[in-house]
């Protein structure tokens, strides 16, 4: 976009959003794009986000049931116009997603050299995810945008095609992402050659905690181009302020102080570990409840399924899965639990920490991923190592039997949100590296 038709057209920018699932979906990713679509339309400028139409995780690599809802193709929610692309599943589905991904992320961590690696990466991200119509349908948006913003690069396919259109039409690539800095396999996920090709030629990358950003400076992109954006969350609702906690606790028979786990219920979100340590407690005689609030809660009931008798016994007692929930149940459980425990190694920040800390409750986190450049372990949480069940055990059982340190991490955790964290925030933030980015390719004024 020339300075000239920026005049013309009042300052009003106009944003591609490439991102692998957007409303209903829930993940913190798709949080993050609506909140930044919806402010841009408010403000008068243009947004468009192209998308699947995945629902939930496992709609990436297998066929949704019958009765699964379908999802208009095009639609425009809040002033912002969403366009959704088919996801397909070749011969043999689940399958073949599955094996084509474990191959790429091989490749990756066979210490081949990236003159090998890169061709075969790049032709096996075609398929993640498989899509009809995204090479076209990302050319015909990136032409009309002024700035391409390409959202969750685990999604290598989407991030590749949008990088291919902005450079075909000379517009301006901004890159979140969103990088889990777990184990080494989880780190693959965003560290491939092709990945990283792509973050070295954006003119932006989008960090969401200090330790992206030097993860992202040592995989040799430019410090310039690296920009730290902090997420948010919106103010409370009234209607969240004071919540019914005791009919909340009634519905789902806790029977004891609950400790909130709100996100995919998996392995790497640290859903097991919790689960452990939550057992483990109420098996030396401290009594605790689990509420887990989330995607992908088969999981977790598989898990649990393997657990010893007595262990499988207790859970059937203290450990409540909800599966994905509206928000009001969210809030009602972030308000009735004593404490939220996510000890995951795969969140590049954990907007539900701000969630809970809005509610005055104490957090705990994992010492992985961008969760210590949130929490500050003894200031607004506490920290454990990802997967020790003992430490978690242990930094559970001190918030319960100490309820003026819990009261203190709360509190700081309130004051944390409303001085540092929310969406108006974020989007002044990425509206000034829009602005920056068209600036520097002589675009913006």
């Amino acid at each position: 976009m020339t300075a000239a038709s920026i005049r013309r057209s009042g300052g009003r920018l106009r944003v591609l959003f490439v991102t692998p699932a957007y409303i209903p979906f829930i993940s913190g990713a798709r949080t993050f794009v609506e909140a930044m679509a919806r402010r841009l339309a408010a403000d008068g400028h243009a947004a468009t986000v192209l998308t699947t139409n995945a629902v939930r995780a496992s709609d990436f690599w297998r066929p949704p049931a019958q009765s699964h809802a379908r999802l208009a193709t095009q639609d425009v929610l809040d002033g912002v116009a969403v366009h959704r692309l088919l996801l397909t599943y070749p011969w043999p589905a689940p399958y073949a997603f599955g094996v084509l991904r474990r191959v790429g992320l091989w490749l990756h961590l066979s210490g081949l050299p990236s003159a090998v690696t890169h061709p075969v990466q790049s032709r096996l991200a075609r398929s993640m995810p498989p899509l009809r119509n995204l090479e076209e349908a990302s050319d015909k948006f990136a032409a009309w945008a002024d700035v391409v913003h390409a959202d969750d690069s685990s999604w290598d396919g989407m991030l590749m095609a949008a990088a291919t259109a902005a450079a075909r039409h000379r517009k301006p690539l901004v890159v979140s992402p969103l990088m889990h800095l777990g184990d080494a396999w989880v780190r693959a996920h965003y560290q491939m050659a092709h990945q990283v090709k792509i973050y070295k030629q954006a003119s932006s990358v989008v960090a969401l905690s200090a330790m992206e950003s030097d993860a992202l400076m040592a995989l040799g992109v430019t410090p310039g181009r690296v920009r730290h954006l902090h997420m948010g969350v919106d103010g409370l609702p009234p209607e969240f302020e004071n919540l019914d906690t005791a009919a909340f606790r009634e519905q789902i028979k806790a029977g004891a102080p609950i400790v909130a786990f709100v996100g995919a219920n998996t392995r790497d979100k640290g859903a097991f570990a919790l689960a452990r340590a939550v057992l483990q407690l109420n098996l030396e005689g401290t009594a605790v409840d689990l509420v887990c609030a989330g995607p992908q809660s088969e999981e977790l009931h598989g898990f649990l399924r393997s657990q010893p008798r007595e262990a499988k016994s207790l859970a059937r007692v203290r450990i409540h899965v909800l599966g994905v929930v509206d928000e009001t149940t969210k809030q009602r459980l972030l308000a009735a639990c004593s404490l939220l425990a996510l000890p995951s190694q795969v969140d590049t920040f954990g907007i539900v920490f701000l969630e809970a800390w809005q509610h005055g409750k104490p957090v705990i986190g994992a010492m992985a991923g961008g969760i210590p450049d949130l929490v500050q372990h003894e200031k607004t949480g506490l920290l454990v190592p990802f997967g020790n069940v003992d430490d978690l055990a242990a930094a559970i059982r001190r918030l319960l039997l100490e309820p003026p340190l819990a009261a203190r991490l709360g509190a700081e955790g309130r004051a944390t949100v409303q001085r540092a964290y929310t969406w108006d925030r974020t989007y002044e933030d990425q509206l000034a590296i829009y602005r920056g980015v068209l600036n520097a390719a002589g675009g913006v004024v």
